[in-house]
Formats: C-alpha cells, sequence, structure tokens
C-alpha cells in the first residue's frame, strides 16, 4: 500500500501537461518609479531624434516604459548585449507600450529594426 502510494506521488508530477517554467528577468517592484521613452509621431523621418534629442536616461532600478506614438509599427532593439534587460521590444503597434525592469547599469545604441534609420542611445546610470 505504501509503494503504490509513493508510485503515485511520483507519477502525479511527471503526467503533468505544465511546461517547465523558467525564471525570466526580475519583475520590479511595484512602486519602482517609471520612465518612459517615446516613439515620437513620425519617428521614421527624424533619424537620429526619433526617440528624442537627447539620449534616453534611466536610473538603476527603474522600470522603462517604451511607448509608440506613432502612427506605424516598430521595434526597437539594441545594438549591444551591455543592457541585459532591455534587447528589443518586440513589434509596437501604434498606441502599445512594453515595460522592462533595468537593473543593470550601462550605455547602448538602440535603433528600430523595422526603420534602421531610427537610431539613438538608451543609458541606465547607477544609483
Amino acid at each position: 500500500m505504501v509503494g503504490a502510494a509513493l508510485l503515485t506521488m511520483l507519477l502525479i508530477p511527471a503526467c503533468s501537461n505544465q511546461p517547465p517554467t523558467s525564471p525570466g528577468p526580475p519583475a520590479p517592484p511595484p512602486d519602482a518609479p517609471t520612465a518612459n521613452a517615446y516613439i515620437l509621431p513620425g519617428a521614421v523621418g527624424l533619424g537620429a531624434n526619433a526617440f528624442g534629442d537627447e539620449p534616453i536616461v534611466v536610473q538603476e532600478g527603474e522600470r522603462l516604459r517604451w511607448r509608440n506614438v506613432d502612427t506605424v509599427e516598430h521595434r526597437v532593439v539594441a545594438d549591444t548585449l551591455s543592457l541585459p534587460e532591455f534587447v528589443e521590444t518586440g513589434t509596437l503597434a501604434p498606441g502599445a507600450e512594453r515595460l522592462f525592469a533595468m537593473n543593470t547599469a550601462g550605455t547602448t545604441r538602440i535603433h528600430c529594426s523595422i526603420h534602421p534609420e531610427m537610431v539613438g542611445t538608451l543609458v541606465v546610470r547607477a544609483r
């Protein structure tokens, strides 16, 4: 009887249809400050000013919210892996946004993979 109960305890997790979970990047605390970065209206024609005329600067530990306020889709991509929490936004439809927890200080150039002429710099400053 004990053997059957032990076998049942071992088989139930093995028969689960749930995929194994892998840890993702740590979520920012709910009260962490949020810095907003915008893909500006008419960004394709703005080139190096598509994200504003200054680098995008956030503090280590802040959340970074990318917002597409343009009328076309964009996909912002980091040019280096120096900021592991931000690799890309994925495709952002007009009005869409993505949130990232920025926990590593560093700098990377960024660009839109759909419109490569859109370029900028993302800086995460150490606290």
